[in-house]
């Protein structure tokens, strides 16, 4: 099962973005750079859409200067 950022649809996060009762891993996703369970608080939703729209106004740039995406991610 692949683990998939809410925000940009990567599906290469190293663990689910939430657990069962919905706490966040606290992972930032290498593509889009939403951190789960901070940048979401203290609206999970509202939190992902906002991200999600700031992000696609800004260009949709890969996020992680170390985590390189492969032509899988792209």
């Amino acid at each position: 099962m692949k683990n998939t950022c809410p925000v940009c649809n990567y599906d290469g996060l190293f663990e689910p973005p939430y657990d069962s009762q919905g706490y966040g891993s606290y992972e930032i996703c290498p593509c889009c750079g939403f951190q789960f369970g901070y940048d979401d608080y203290p609206d999970t939703e509202q939190g992902i859409r906002n991200w999600k729209t700031k992000w696609i106004e800004g260009g949709s740039l890969w996020y992680s200067k170390t985590r390189i995406p492969t032509k899988d991610d792209e």
